[in-house]
């Protein structure tokens, strides 16, 4: 009877799980920007110069 039991637990069990991966959804996301590995990568730099003898310190934004 132990036996008839635990045969019919993992029967069950083992059906379950081979149903549980049929059964889910598929989910597809769109976006418009499908573009995303163009964007620009831009950083902040400072560059000093000298302009009519004084010192310029100026933060410039460079991008990729």
């Amino acid at each position: 009877m132990k036996n008839i039991l635990l045969a019919s637990v993992i029967a069950l069990a083992t059906t379950s799980a081979a149903i549980a991966p049929t059964q889910a959804a598929t989910v597809v996301v769109k976006t418009n920007d499908h573009m995303h590995m163009m964007r620009k990568h831009c950083r902040t730099k400072v560059v000093t110069h000298w302009a009519h003898h004084r010192k310029v310190v100026e933060k410039i934004r460079v991008c990729n």
